[in-house]
């Protein structure tokens, strides 16, 4: 089995248990999620969906998250982080029977955003809150640890998209399905191999509330996961686009998550030892710089081009921007972290709104998509606005 207790300078070392169980979770469930997550969109824009509609599903999405996720906090705060992740596995498995039925039964369009609504109630307020308790236990360490995370979650991604593309090329969606649903069961087990122990505290409202008057400025911050709605939405339809292939797009994919990913643990590194408001203000202007010129990104060479540069910002970014928000959500407990995690959540849930319905007001009003990556590029610079 992998030792993850001693690993080189630019990895965590003396691991806790939690934390070594949220790697290998993290490891499994990535893998699980990058078989399918790119193909999401493209599957229903390959059932003639488009690409406005695309964003209008992604706005049922985060309508319904920010109704339900305080009821998926509220469960994780009774029953554990664990066993909140565990029920949004299912509802993970749920939406993908929704969302690859939608060509038998086109009412699901509406319904399997619910589904995924539900998934991210439960597994996100508890999954951040789990690795903000965790990773403060080992202060000095915290920008590698997340560093790590990403970087697990990253090799994952490596090779989960071209394996997704080679399985929905030779023997379709339905295989490719199944595959994913049964390693998002598998996931959740080593989690399981130590006892819940957060079981016991409250989300409560008031601390909420309390989180909002501390962090105004992050609440726009967070606005920056704009480039996240793009990723998950507008981005994989335009690279299908381009290269018409789902094996190319899971090739390409991969090429530029394995560039991305050598950067990360670096990073990672520098988050313990610099200003990670510094190094997320610079990040986020390159990262932001990437969507705005986006429209070079021309034939096949200008998209792999792109989306390692996609990759290589996003990673520049989230290693500094997640140790911070974890270091926020960890600082006054369980309860605090709860209801920051909640915070975080619902603030970025806001802004992929509010950029869905502008971009479907930028493509309703004739311009091209790159309008709307241009948009996505001006919120990524929010994350400057962190602190």
């Amino acid at each position: 089995m992998l030792n993850l207790k001693y690993r080189p300078h630019y990895f965590s070392y003396h691991l806790n248990r939690e934390v070594e169980e949220v790697y290998w979770h993290a490891i499994v469930n990535s893998l699980a999620l990058s078989l399918v997550f790119i193909f999401e969109p493209i599957y229903l824009y390959s059932l003639g969906y488009s690409v406005t509609q695309i964003l209008w599903y992604y706005v049922q999405v985060y309508v319904w998250y920010t109704v339900l996720i305080s009821f998926g906090a509220k469960f994780a705060s009774r029953f554990g982080y664990k066993h909140a992740i565990l029920v949004s596995n299912f509802f993970y498995v749920f939406y993908w029977i929704a969302l690859f039925s939608i060509k038998a039964e086109p009412w699901l369009f509406f319904a399997a955003p619910l589904l995924f609504a539900l998934q991210k109630s439960f597994f996100w307020p508890a999954y951040d809150a789990e690795v903000a308790v965790a990773t403060t236990a080992a202060k000095v360490q915290e920008g590698r640890e997340v560093g790590v995370l990403f970087s697990l979650n990253q090799l994952a991604f490596v090779v989960g998209p071209v394996v997704g593309g080679l399985v929905s090329h030779f023997l379709g969606f339905a295989a490719l399905f199944i595959t994913a649903a049964a390693l998002m069961l598998v996931s959740v087990y080593p989690l399981f191999k130590s006892p819940e122990i957060h079981s016991t505290h409250q989300f409560r409202f008031q601390n909420l509330w309390s989180v909002f008057r501390n962090h105004t400025s992050n609440f726009f911050g967070y606005w920056g996961y704009a480039e996240d709605l793009m990723v998950q939405s507008l981005w994989p339809v335009y690279m299908f686009t381009i290269v018409a292939s789902f094996l190319n797009v899971g090739l390409i994919t991969t090429i530029a998550t394995l560039i991305g990913t050598v950067l990360m643990l670096y990073v990672g590194k520098l988050a313990d030892k610099g200003d990670r408001r510094r190094l997320i203000r610079f990040s986020s202007i390159f990262y932001g710089i990437t969507w705005i010129f986006r429209f070079l990104g021309k034939g096949t060479g200008g998209v792999l081009a792109f989306d390692a540069l996609t990759k290589t910002g996003k990673d520049m970014s989230n290693v500094p921007l997640m140790a911070l928000t974890f270091v926020r959500a960890g600082e006054k407990g369980p309860d605090y972290a709860i209801a920051y995690s909640v915070f975080y959540e619902f603030s970025l849930s806001i802004g992929k709104i509010l950029t869905a319905l502008a971009g479907i007001a930028i493509l309703g009003s004739g311009l091209s998509v790159m309008f709307v990556f241009a948009l996505a590029g001006i919120l990524t610079m929010f994350y400057g606005l962190l602190k």
